[in-house]
């Protein structure tokens, strides 16, 4: 009997060791690699954002693992840490990339808020850094990097909230592109954030809400062109980025004549044109027929530049003649 109890305390003694052992067992985790490629990409500084003396600073960033198998285990707001610094490298605000695509790495934006309390003084000598988080063990020491380039905006709230609302679409639409994800959309004829887009910025923009109020559609306002807004937006230029790339694209000639394309669509249109008025008052060899082709030139004008006034003036003296050769002839 009392043998029978000594191996029942031994069991029990093993099964307790191999459970206390279990419990405080560490394991050994692999040390993270250093990313290829740790860019701050972009700093936007704005002022006045909510209430006088606020700020807001808009961070793009690019965190890349070129080879798969050093991927971290762990999304990029474990990994890294952005800090905003002052002169003296004291941290006055930190935030974290938002594993919302591939885990927070590849492209992304971060912000941070200061109410005016909080703010530092503006246009000091301000930096912001992209840290490792030193409690994680890295191969080598934790990567950092930082910049002290930064763009300044202030102004009247109403004027940097249009500010900061034209930056983050023209910031969505880049992500767009980035991640094949639909991060904008339009609201009559007003560039919005998407459902998608607003649930990242959300996240990613303190007060997005207040700072940023005409991204979710509440205001008209004016967005910021991602690859610089054409210095004339007129009709006949939309027309003609139409037509990049078909046949009718005189680009190429007239760099072949060095020469721009609305000086040799000029070229072509305008004689064309007065051949055919020509050809009307002198009544030679004119049938309705081919009065009917001066309409096409006359529309085509709207395609290759020539100003939509003398579009329209051109159209109207073709609607009167039409008519006429219709009706009265030109024999």
């Amino acid at each position: 009997m009392a043998k029978r109890s000594r191996h029942v305390l031994r069991g029990i003694a093993a099964i307790t060791l191999l459970f206390l052992l279990g419990i405080y067992a560490t394991p050994v985790l692999a040390a993270v690699a250093q990313p290829d490629s740790l860019e701050i990409q972009m700093v936007q500084a704005y002022q006045n954002t909510r209430e006088d003396g606020d700020q807001c600073y808009l961070v793009t960033y690019y965190i890349n693992y070129e080879v798969e198998e050093e991927m971290p285990d762990e999304d990029a707001d474990e990994l890294f840490i952005f800090r905003l610094l002052d002169a003296d490298d004291n941290e006055i605000a930190s935030a974290k990339p938002f594993p919302f695509y591939n885990y927070g790495y590849d492209v992304g934006v971060v912000a941070f808020y200061l109410e005016p309390d909080e703010a530092p003084t503006w246009k000091s000598s301000l930096s912001v850094q992209i840290i490792g988080n030193p409690l994680i063990e890295w191969v080598g020491d934790p990567p950092v990097t930082s910049t002290n380039s930064m763009t300044w905006n202030t102004g009247t709230t109403e004027e940097i909230q249009k500010l900061v609302s034209a930056k983050i679409i023209y910031l969505a639409t880049q992500l767009e592109h980035a991640w094949s994800i639909e991060m904008t959309a339009v609201a009559g004829s007003m560039a919005i954030l998407s459902d998608t887009g607003a649930s990242y910025f959300l996240r990613v923009v303190p007060h997005l809400t207040e700072v940023a109020p005409y991204v979710l559609g509440q205001y008209t306002f004016t967005p910021e062109y991602p690859e610089g807004k054409p210095s004339e937006d007129t009709y006949a230029n939309t027309l003609i980025e139409a037509l990049d790339g078909t046949i009718f694209d005189l680009s190429g000639p007239a760099r072949s004549l060095q020469t721009s394309p609305g000086v040799l669509a000029a070229g072509i249109y305008y004689p064309l044109v007065v051949a055919f008025f020509i050809l009307l008052l002198s009544k030679k060899k004119l049938n309705k027929g081919t009065m009917f082709l001066v309409w096409p030139f006359i529309i085509a004008g709207s395609f290759i530049g020539v100003p939509l006034i003398v579009t329209i003036v051109l159209a109207f003296i073709s609607f009167v003649s039409t008519t006429w050769v219709i009706y009265k002839g030109t024999n």
